[in-house]
């Protein structure tokens, strides 16, 4: 079963990857509006960002459903698949080339998770979380959350900067969210009115959240960097919940701690080479001097 639950989160990831890589296009051409709220409606108006959400949209459900039936631990780093399929995708629709560096940088990154994902335990026992703990969890979660959105909004932030908080924000907030609903899962199929208690509810305000944050991010015109720190923090997030909230079992031995650092390593090595494959390219405005020279 848990085999199933991987390919399940693997697929799924793809169709997450796409609908991403659908909707930046569209975000980074919408005019700003005044609030998060009109800036979300405008963006539902154009048929392609809806069709990017469709496509998102299956792949959380077909996610939903690998959480289900397999460790959040196991389950969650499996997401990072669809960073190279994203960088394509993006590509593609861009009519442009892969540049080289997005090619390595994203190889690292899902080198670095995947070795993540052999030293990680996956223990398939059945996920418990009280109430009162899913409640400090979140709101917790919500008001980290809030601050790194309120910080990345001040006009002095570098878009570096920016474009890190409002992904890392997206990924805490999937990967906390991704967290509870494998808790929400296992009890809607023994009792399917589980899925309407209160932690629904928790799960809706955290997914929220990181969507909002999420599609902010694509307008630093950074997709693959907003994509792979998405993709990351998401996965530990939901995998240090899983550790240390679900009782989700450590790595043993101090030889898969040492291995977790250099994959932790390799990790960053990535994102590092997918943000200079952005700053060795010339901006948007430099681009439109050189046309109109």
């Amino acid at each position: 079963m848990v085999a199933v639950a991987v390919a399940l989160a693997a697929v799924g990831a793809m169709f997450i990857a796409f609908g991403a890589a659908l909707q930046e296009r569209v975000v980074v051409s919408t005019p700003a509006a005044a609030g998060q709220i009109r800036f979300l409606l405008r963006l539902a108006t154009r048929p392609r960002w809806i069709l990017g959400a469709v496509c998102a949209g299956g792949g959380v459900a077909l996610h939903v459903v690998a959480l289900s039936n397999g460790p959040v631990s196991l389950i969650q780093p499996v997401g990072t698949l669809g960073l190279l399929f994203a960088i394509v995708s993006k590509a593609i629709l861009d009519h442009r080339r892969v540049r080289p560096t997005e090619l390595v940088g994203s190889a690292a990154v899902i080198a670095g998770l995947a070795g993540l994902l052999l030293v990680l335990p996956h223990d398939a026992s059945v996920p418990r979380l009280p109430l009162d703990t899913a409640l400090a969890l979140s709101l917790g979660t919500l008001a980290g959350l809030g601050v790194a959105l309120g910080v990345a909004a001040l006009r002095r932030v570098p878009d570096g900067l920016r474009v890190t908080l409002l992904a890392t924000t997206a990924g805490v907030g999937f990967g906390v969210g991704s967290a509870l609903v494998r808790v929400i899962g296992h009890r809607t199929l023994r009792d399917f009115s589980a899925l309407f208690d209160w932690p629904t509810l928790l799960v809706i305000a955290l997914l929220a959240t990181g969507g909002i944050a999420q599609q902010q991010s694509y307008r630093m015109r950074r997709f693959s960097v907003a994509f792979a720190l998405l993709l990351i923090t998401d996965p530990v997030a939901a995998s240090a919940v899983g550790m240390l909230v679900l009782g989700e079992p450590l790595p043993s031995t101090a030889v898969k701690v040492a291995w977790m650092g250099v994959s932790a390593a390799v990790i960053v090595t990535g994102v590092l080479v997918l943000a200079r494959s952005y700053t060795s390219e010339p901006s948007t405005s430099e681009k439109s001097r050189t046309c109109v020279s």
